[in-house]
């Protein structure tokens, strides 16, 4: 009986390595078996010419014995047969000459020969354009794995300059490098991924939002996933706003429904809300409807505010829908000078006791771009006058616990006779002192050294 030699099994990660291997490299063993098939083939062409142009006995002279000798010319292959005297028997044909005709054979052979070198160029260039390709493709490949070992690295080292170089060329290449960055996404929950989604939202074409999206619906819950939401959340190439909004409706995934919403935010314009309120106007459940009407209320983006003006409408009657409530949110969120006087005018009109909400939203306005229209609008400028709209503004000026602040509001409780003005700055000075007591101390200090000027903010 012969006994079986026990044969070392390969190891799974060696297969699938080896699997890996043929699956992505296998282009680049085709090239070297048409190489070998093509010098096959010339072989063959090549012994069945010589056949052809070897005399048969029955061409030999029958008295007189020869040996054949092959002679090549610059077309190819002539044949002479030379007796052992010196002698050049009667075969048939001739070679050609000068000034010989040139006979059927000669032609047929030439054909052939011209027919061989074409085969030798066809093969070669084929065998040349083969390899070509597949460096090419070799070396893309390896330059893009490149630059991700070197983002690594970097990473690793905490070189900072080099880390901007890698995702600088990542960024370069666009979609070509969305693959390998998803990988790396989905893979890892090191700094490196991180850069890679960093990467893929700075590329932010719908195939790498796409990507970066899809990813992120498959990593599970942690900070991981949330580190990489936050990322996804900064997209800002406007050609992805169809897919993120489909995002935003499709996904069962509260993250990702949250980083798509935020994007959104933050791109959205006249067609973007356009599209948000069509479908809003289309939702078939109220749970739909209450998504796109937040998805409005957290719109931050200055190209979407004369649209939001005119979604808000008249504020001046009760009770106000979702979307319409919405889009004031959202202009508080704006919160440019445009947008700081509309909600004003707004809350002037609005009768004593219906703009409850809307004087909530204006004091609670907090964006640095509003600080100054909130200012004008505290000291009581030509556009806001009424007590309402003054109060409001002075409220929302806790959010800004500066000198400057701090010298206006101390200005308008030692002149302001309107009591509800008064008082309103003297709560916010309170707060702020609590808040920020630096605020506070450095008015007094500039005011007991006589370096303080009095601030009109109407002047600026």
């Amino acid at each position: 009986m012969t006994r079986r030699k026990n044969t070392p099994a390969i190891e799974p990660d060696k297969q699938a390595k080896v699997k890996s291997f043929f699956k992505s490299e296998w282009p680049l063993l085709l090239y070297p078996v048409l190489v070998v098939a093509a010098i096959v083939l010339l072989q063959m062409v090549d012994r069945s010419i010589e056949k052809d142009l070897t005399p048969s006995p029955r061409q030999q002279h029958p008295h007189t014995s020869t040996t054949t000798t092959l002679e090549r010319g610059p077309l190819g292959a002539s044949e002479t047969a030379v007796g052992e005297d010196g002698s050049t028997p009667d075969t048939g044909w001739a070679a050609p000459s000068s000034d010989a005709a040139t006979t059927p054979d000669t032609d047929q052979a030439a054909d052939r020969l011209r027919t061989i070198e074409a085969l030798r160029d066809r093969a070669g260039s084929a065998t040349s354009e083969g390899f070509a390709f597949g460096a090419a493709e070799s070396q893309e490949l390896q330059g893009i794995n490149g630059i991700l070992a070197d983002l690594r690295k970097a990473v690793q080292s905490q070189d900072h300059s080099r880390i901007k170089q890698a995702m600088d060329d990542l960024v370069a290449l666009g979609d070509e490098v969305v693959g390998p960055l998803s990988d790396l996404v989905a893979s890892g929950t090191d700094e490196a991924a991180l850069w890679a989604a960093e990467a893929l939202a700075r590329i932010g074409t719908p195939t790498a939002t796409a990507a970066l999206f899809d990813t992120l619906a498959q990593i599970r819950d942690g900070h991981y996933k949330e580190q990489v939401a936050k990322t996804a959340s900064n997209i800002s190439n406007h050609d992805s706003w169809p897919l993120l909004l489909d995002t935003f409706q499709d996904t069962k995934d509260a993250t990702v429904q949250r980083a798509a919403g935020a994007s959104l935010s933050k791109m959205a314009d006249t067609p973007v809300l356009d599209e948000i309120i069509a479908r809003y106007d289309a939702a078939l459940t109220e749970e739909e409807a209450a998504h796109l009407a937040q998805l409005v209320g957290n719109i931050n983006s200055p190209g979407a505010n004369e649209s939001l003006r005119a979604l808000a409408g008249s504020v001046s009657g009760v009770p106000l829908d979702s979307l319409q409530q919405a889009a004031i949110d959202a202009l508080a969120n704006v919160a440019d000078a445009q947008s700081v006087s509309f909600l004003l005018s707004q809350l002037e009109a609005a009768s004593p006791g219906e703009g409850g909400s809307l004087f909530n939203t204006v004091a609670n306005i907090s964006s640095p771009q509003a600080h100054s229209a909130l200012l004008y609008a505290a000291a009581g400028s030509k556009d806001v006058s009424a007590e309402q709209g003054r109060a409001a503004a002075i409220y929302a000026l806790e959010n800004y616990p500066s000198v400057e602040t701090c010298v206006l509001l101390e200005q308008i409780v030692a002149s302001e006779d309107n009591i509800a003005v008064v008082t309103a700055a003297l709560r916010t000075l309170e707060n702020i002192q609590k808040a920020v007591p630096s605020a506070v101390e450095k008015v007094a200090s500039k005011a007991d050294s006589g370096t303080l000027l009095s601030v009109d903010p109407l002047q600026k």
